[in-house]
């Protein structure tokens, strides 16, 4: 800079930055620490005059992307300001490449002076190819410890999310932190009311939109608004209505959130490092999923059945509020198209029927039609027979709950964990004797870290392999009372004077129709049950019994009494 700098009268602006990445230096780096710093330095230099402040409070130095950083160069570009003031080099930024830019080219160009107090930089002094030296340097130290803190912000998150803590700062609509834990979800009453609706309104088949609609019409508060009205953190980054409202997108996003369960799912996002802001996907065998981690808002079987309903091609009627019971189920048997509910008039009226059609009503495959009078008829009987097989079912359940451990499954996998745990102790006594036998010279380096690496990767064999088998030894222990308790529930449903939408979605996969009044009819959850009757001993008296006691499909003419 020109000598005559000297006696210039400098128009200076403080700029004071932190972030949550500063850690244990947050209490000496705070803002007001800074201010006053700055301000003191001022004091004592009288071509210093001090006309300006800004600042970032959470703002990381990664990037240059801060509204007081923004608008400090807006007044810069102005001629309100002509020197710039830090505490030090890290409070301005911790980006290597972007500092150095600043402070080598756009200040120098823009004629700034340039003062980090702590580091004895002062650009109008500092112009000794020492400094010129030793002020990168102290940028990329700067920019090292802010990857460094990434790192292992990143590790300790990892963590958490492993051992099932929660640990993402927004909260899913339904739920509260527990007082005692923070990262530990308990129901919120009022909200859950309003998530048990939704799925309730979505098994009745009503559409997303519907739903939305008739939760605006009672005037019930958006997750966004329900949360900040009860004082809780909440992205509002898209807030920007005056009176916000509930839409399908929203509701679909409950619909499909597998947390109302009690399964914690997190890590699904990442950023690539800690220089980009914006998140990425990750695969979903890296996820962190945690069963049970929570209290269930939903059962598994209704959510399950739910992510079928938004998966299957369903059509809503204009003026009716909800789908026809069999919309998205029934199938063509020849060409498995989607089937389509057309209405006919004759002399006995109107009557409707389902058929293999082209969206213009002409025939896709001639023949594949049924009415719906019949098609009710036969789906009923069908239904029936099933709920019947499932009651003789309940005999082979009661059976092997009363069955000691070592005949139901459940023991064998008990055994299996003994034997692994045993096993992973030797490896970790293993480990330990490593240590001693390197150090009295029983073994050199390479031997030493071989070694040691592969009963590393034993362990970490074991310790997986045994969470999977304590899994599913809770699931079978548990899996008994839930089979039970389904059976009880589809014969509720077969108390019901007429079929309804729930009903059908609850117990049947798919419907087939074929030529003269076919219907092939494949029911869920048979999978299940025949894995239940795979847990009968082999000298039971029920093991024959058991060999065709649920069927998974019956293929019946609508005219005749079902068979199987």
């Amino acid at each position: 800079m020109n000598i005559n700098d000297n006696f210039k009268k400098w128009m200076a602006a403080d700029y004071v930055r932190l972030s949550k990445e500063d850690g244990d230096k947050e209490e000496s780096d705070s803002i007001n620490n800074q201010k006053a710093l700055i301000q003191n330095y001022v004091q004592e230099r009288p071509d210093l005059y001090l006309c300006g402040h800004y600042g970032d409070d959470g703002y990381t130095g990664v990037n240059f992307h801060r509204p007081g950083f923004e608008k400090m160069m807006e007044d810069i570009s102005k001629g309100q300001i002509n020197c710039v003031i830090v505490k030090d080099l890290s409070r301005f930024g911790r980006n290597y490449i972007e500092v150095g830019r600043y402070i080598e080219r756009i200040f120098p160009a823009l004629g700034i002076r340039f003062i980090a107090i702590n580091d004895a930089y002062d650009s109008l002094y500092n112009n000794s190819s020492a400094d010129q030296l030793l002020l990168p340097f102290k940028n990329l130290i700067n920019d090292a410890y802010s990857r460094d803190i990434s790192i292992k912000v990143r590790s300790h998150l990892d963590i958490k999310r492993k051992r099932g803590e929660f640990v993402s700062p927004a909260v899913p609509y339904g739920y509260k932190r527990a007082e005692s834990d923070k990262h530990q979800l308990i129901v919120d009453e009022p909200a859950a009311r309003i998530v048990k609706q939704i799925f309730s309104k979505k098994l009745t088949g009503l559409s997303n939109q519907q739903i939305a609609e008739s939760l605006n019409e009672r005037k019930v508060s958006t997750p966004l608004v329900y949360k900040q009205e009860h004082g809780l953190w909440a992205k509002n980054a898209f807030q920007i209505y005056g009176n916000p409202k509930w839409y399908g997108t929203t509701v679909r996003r409950i619909l499909e959130n597998e947390v109302y369960t009690g399964t914690l799912l997190q890590g699904k996002t990442n950023r690539p490092n800690y220089k980009i802001r914006i998140s990425v996907e990750r695969p979903k065998e890296a996820w962190f999923r945690t069963e049970n981690s929570h209290e269930a808002i939903i059962s598994r079987n209704d959510f399950n059945l739910v992510q079928n309903i938004l998966d299957t091609d369903t059509y809503h009627p204009a003026g009716q509020k909800t789908v026809y019971p069999f919309s998205g189920l029934i199938s063509c048997g020849n060409c498995h198209q989607t089937c389509r509910r057309r209405q006919s008039s004759g002399k006995k009226g109107t009557y409707h029927y389902y058929g293999c059609y082209l969206k213009n009503h002409r025939a896709c495959c001639k023949g594949y039609a049924i009415s719906e009078t019949s098609l009710i008829q036969a789906v009923m009987t069908v239904l029936h027979l099933y709920v019947d097989d499932l009651s003789n079912l309940q005999q082979v359940f009661d059976f092997l709950e009363k069955l000691p451990a070592r005949h139901n499954g459940s023991q064998e996998l008990s055994q299996e964990l003994i034997h692994m745990e045993k096993n992973l102790k030797n490896y970790q006594r293993l480990v330990m004797s490593l240590h001693e036998d390197y150090h009295d010279g029983l073994l050199d380096q390479i031997e030493y870290l071989d070694l040691k690496a592969a009963y590393r990767e034993q362990i970490a064999g074991l310790t997986d392999a045994m969470e999977a088998a304590t899994k599913r030894r809770n699931v079978l222990i548990s899996s008994f009372a839930e089979a039970s308790t389904q059976v009880e529930q589809f014969r509720d449903y077969l108390e019901s004077p007429s079929l309804d939408r729930r009903m059908l979605v609850s117990m049947v996969e798919k419907i087939y129709i074929y030529p003269k009044n076919r219907v092939h009819v494949i029911f869920r959850f048979s999978d299940e049950f025949e894995r239940f009757l795979g847990l009968l001993p082999k000298d039971s008296s029920l093991a024959d019994y058991s060999k065709n006691l649920v069927r998974t499909e019956v293929l019946v003419h609508a005219t005749q009494k079902a068979s199987g």
